[in-house]
């Protein structure tokens, strides 16, 4: 992987996780309607969970391999906890949800390869 596919994978990461917002909120104004703000504010855990996301995206805009990595896991704990409770999404969800996992997990295999190649680079730098 070079520093344009590790961009890219990091770029990929935030559209993914964006996408998730979106689904989120989407989901929840499907289920709650107009009630959807009252809902939001009555589930504080909601919110905090759209809070971290935001921070892990805007994370994701400087590179940092803690936010990508914490994105993936945010994202994988209640997919495998709802899996191991016996809750599956439907397929399309399922589908989407994976695909999802795997901007997440190229996002944090970006970011690592990234500071990887800069710190390369600075030391390549630093001899010459």
């Amino acid at each position: 992987m070079n520093l344009v596919k590790a961009e890219q994978a990091v770029l990929n990461g935030i559209y993914a996780g964006i996408a998730w917002l979106i689904l989120d909120f989407g989901m929840l104004l499907k289920e709650h309607g107009t009630q959807t703000f009252t809902a939001l504010v009555s589930q504080p855990e909601m919110v905090a969970g759209s809070v971290i996301v935001i921070a892990c995206i805007t994370g994701l805009f400087y590179k940092s391999r803690t936010a990508a990595t914490v994105l993936f896991v945010f994202f994988l704990v209640p997919q495998v906890l709802r899996a191991a409770q016996g809750v599956f999404p439907s397929t399309m969800m399922m589908i989407f949800s994976l695909i999802l996992l795997y901007f997440f997990l190229a996002a944090v295999l970006g970011t690592i390869k990234y500071h990887q190649l800069i710190k390369i680079d600075q030391e390549t730098k630093k001899t010459d």
